[in-house]
């Protein structure tokens, strides 16, 4: 099988070309270091489990002069040149399509619909966090500690209101809001993760499962917004609740609270999904996605040529910019709604 090369930014190349693994004590280091989780998750954590199980590939700084090269929409950035014999995959995040990329990897099934797959989507669950700390055992089916985990840039504005707070005291438990990126791998002493980006008609399309599926790997029940990722995964009431209001998360965790059977049954449920989310699992789909799908592609590839290479590299360019367009006048025509702040 052809190399496969891995495009990072300079200054963390020479640091993981000799590492074989990847804690998440250094992707939190990288993290707040302002280097992109899309780098961290989707081309570090992937190249050196790839490289660990065999797969010829190279973590690289450079453009190679041909070859298969993968890179993330963020360390992409916003210019769109063309790559003449190197056939670029974009690993795409919650970002953008890149208009240089042949292929694309997304998180999220939903987007390997898009205008009919136009882009060459293919999907790839994201990886579960690294050396998550699970809940500790000997807290049982208690229901205390009801905690959100990730950026404030995801966190509804409604959590940040007086009634929230107060609900969630009334029954008997306590809001702990993580925002720390060096933290957000200890679930140790959380009883019920809480996710929601806003309650409204958006299914988020771009975003990943990750929040259920870090829940499943440390024994914690979720209760989330019935977002597109979540939803197509879900198989049964006990993946997690999903909800549309203060008021359903608030009856949520009193359901979880009075029934200890029900929540244990969650926890029992969650360790037999995660195995569909292991990092063996994803190891294996990456390895099957580069010797099955991403080969296939590079033959097909380079039996164009150059005219009909550039002509799909303009036709991208065009779709960019007219989706841009279309999201300018819907965020126009459908404004955000503000939320009072007590």
């Amino acid at each position: 099988m052809k190399k496969i090369y891995f495009f990072a930014p300079s200054k963390i190349v020479e640091e993981f070309k000799t590492q074989n693994s990847l804690t998440w004590y250094k992707v939190a280091e990288l993290i707040s270091a302002g280097i992109s989780s899309n780098t961290t998750s989707w081309i570090l954590t992937t190249y050196l489990y790839l490289k660990d199980h065999g797969l010829s590939c190279e973590l690289i700084d450079y453009i190679p002069e041909e070859g298969i090269l993968i890179a993330d929409r963020d360390t992409l950035g916003n210019k769109y040149p063309y790559f003449g014999k190197v056939m670029l995959i974009c690993t795409k995040g919650d970002r953008e399509f890149h208009p240089s990329a042949h292929l694309h990897i997304v998180h999220n099934q939903m987007e390997t619909q898009n205008v009919a797959n136009f882009w060459n989507s293919y999907y790839i669950p994201h990886w579960p966090q690294p050396d998550i700390i699970p809940r500790l055992k000997e807290r049982g089916s208690t229901v205390k500690n009801i905690a959100y985990i990730g950026s404030t840039s995801n966190y509804t504005e409604e959590f940040k209101s007086e009634e929230w707070m107060k609900a969630i005291e009334e029954i008997g438990c306590q809001w702990c809001p993580n925002f720390n990126p060096n933290q957000w791998n200890d679930y140790s002493n959380i009883d019920i993760i809480v996710a929601v980006r806003s309650f409204g008609q958006s299914t988020y399309t771009h975003k990943p499962a990750s929040k259920l599926v870090n829940g499943w790997h440390a024994g914690v029940p979720c209760i989330l917004a019935p977002e597109s990722a979540f939803m197509t995964i879900r198989k049964s009431e006990l993946d997690f609740i999903a909800i549309n209001s203060i008021g359903e998360i608030i009856e949520g965790v009193k359901k979880l609270k009075n029934n200890p059977q029900l929540y244990l049954s969650m926890i029992q449920n969650g360790h037999e999904r995660k195995t569909e989310f292991s990092k063996e699992k994803i190891t294996q789909i990456w390895l099957d996605y580069f010797k099955n799908y991403v080969m296939e592609k590079y033959e097909e590839w380079m039996k164009m040529n150059e005219w009909q290479k550039r002509y799909d590299w303009a036709q991208r360019n065009i779709l960019l910019k007219s989706k841009r367009v279309e999201n300018r006048i819907n965020n126009y025509k459908n404004p955000t709604p503000k939320v009072r702040k007590n």
